[in-house]
């Protein structure tokens, strides 16, 4: 019995080594695209991409801009303004023709010089109330990917008044918490609020920030949501993100607060793509493009300038923290 498996193990191998195999498949055109669109930005970006295969090593095939770019004269990029009307169906309200653009990214595996990004001015087009759709044809191929998303319906913060300082410490109390609330907003489910410091180095008006972002918060059902500012966890994040340096003198110049919120659709692609710590490596997809993969969904960003420090912060970064303010 053991001669005989050894036989056909040596046999499995023989034929195994006069066979080639063709590991790549006919090749297929998939289109990638990403867009959030934000009705508070002038400009909205919308990345198309294709899926590619071959026999190269494929962090080489990577960094060539035509393994992964479509040549933009064969594309034909749309976006529409719809209105629904009766049964389900859709009326175009008005429509955009999405031109390309080249913009520089970081370092990295994809190509750096060819960065194509597709783009439309938006003041007067978007509007909370409609959806939009998204479709891209390729002239050559006929090939046809689209997508759909609702726009989130405007943010507020529901007792915030930006003329009131900031306080994260008092002598007499110690560290202080600040707390933000506000209320859902229609399409909203994810919301990420980041707090900006801006501050200047000697006598230079170049404006310095550090960013704080909070953990995200995922609605639960309720309509009243909040994040806390920590007042001790403030300070160290500023230790962490300025660096010490004697030989220059820095001041604050004021706080932004930023919220970021997006939909549904956004929320679940963020959350199937986090890390995983299960033995188990096999994740779902997630992808709201027909006839293609990515994500076309919206956000909205909320932004809030000019804040100010209290004195008794603003005292604490200065003398008990080693960054050089004054």
């Amino acid at each position: 019995m053991y001669k005989l498996i050894c036989f056909f193990l040596a046999a499995t191998l023989i034929f195994s080594c006069e066979t080639e195999f063709d590991v790549n498949a006919d090749w297929q055109e998939v289109t990638i695209l990403y867009g959030l669109l934000d009705q508070n930005s002038e400009i909205q970006f919308i990345k198309i991409n294709k899926a590619f295969l071959g026999r190269d090593d494929a962090l080489v095939m990577a960094s060539i801009s035509d393994s992964s770019n479509f040549n933009p004269n064969n594309l034909l990029v749309k976006i529409y303004k719809l209105k629904q009307s009766n049964f389900g169906s859709f009326d175009t309200l008005e429509y955009r023709v999405l031109t390309d653009t080249v913009v520089i990214k970081d370092d990295g595996v994809f190509p750096t010089d060819n960065n194509i990004m597709y783009k439309f001015y938006s003041p007067g087009f978007l509007s909370a109330n409609s959806t939009y759709s998204v479709t891209v044809e390729n002239i050559l191929t006929g090939n046809l990917v689209s997508a759909n998303t609702e726009l989130i319906n405007g943010f507020s913060f529901e007792t915030f008044n930006p003329s009131f300082d900031f306080g994260f410490y008092n002598e007499a109390i110690g560290y202080i918490s600040k707390t933000l609330t506000w209320q859902k907003s229609t399409n909203g489910e994810i919301y990420q609020l980041d707090l900006i410091f801006n501050y200047t180095e000697d006598n230079d008006t170049t404006k310095y920030s550090a960013t704080w972002s909070q953990p995200l918060v995922e609605n639960s059902g309720g309509n009243l949501m909040n994040t806390q500012f920590d007042g001790e966890s403030f300070f160290n994040f500023l230790e962490t993100q300025i660096d010490v340096n004697e030989n220059i003198i820095r001041r604050f110049v004021d706080l932004d607060i930023r919220m970021t919120v997006g939909t549904e659709d956004l929320q679940t692609y963020i959350n199937v793509n986090q890390p995983y710590s299960s033995i188990v490596q096999e994740r779902p997809s997630f992808s709201n493009i027909n006839n293609g993969i990515g994500l076309f969904s919206a956000r909205y960003t909320y932004l809030v300038s000019g804040i100010g420090l209290t004195n008794g912060t603003r005292s604490y970064i200065v003398n008990d923290l080693d960054l050089s303010f004054q």
